[in-house]
């Protein structure tokens, strides 16, 4: 089945964060909104790029991601995926993560991106990747 042009904007967002810090918030500042709204189990909602861009751990380099499943509604793309999370030493802040996501796309960019996962699970033991 095609992917759709709002399904490859999530994609690309997704795996073009990395090898480094200013990687990942390069891609940050280039494919969300100004306004964009991000939501994560257990952290506060951040409203605007500069409250995410504060949000991320300073160290945070590279995000592996495998999709398993994209679908897209209207001006919204539902992404599960398993991604690893680096720091700039290649030492995990998180592993095998199963993530849920909802985003909405505005004039080709993010708007509004919700995460779900078990946050009590940010480093699983399961080679599963």
């Amino acid at each position: 089945m095609p992917v759709t042009d709002a399904e490859r904007v999530v994609q690309d967002f997704l795996t073009r964060m990395g090898p480094t810090p200013d990687d990942v918030r390069k891609t940050m500042d280039g494919f969300l909104t100004d306004d964009c709204v991000w939501e994560n189990p257990g952290a506060p909602v951040c409203r605007g790029k500069a409250e995410i861009l504060a949000l991320l751990p300073a160290d945070f380099a590279r995000l592996e991601v495998r999709f398993r499943h994209l679908a897209t509604t209207g001006h919204t793309v539902l992404a599960e995926r398993i991604e690893n999370m680096l720091r700039t030493d290649g030492t995990p802040i998180a592993l095998n993560l199963r993530v849920m996501a909802a985003f909405e796309l505005r004039d080709g960019r993010i708007s509004a991106w919700r995460d779900y996962y078990d946050h009590t699970h940010l480093i699983s033991e399961r080679p599963d990747w």
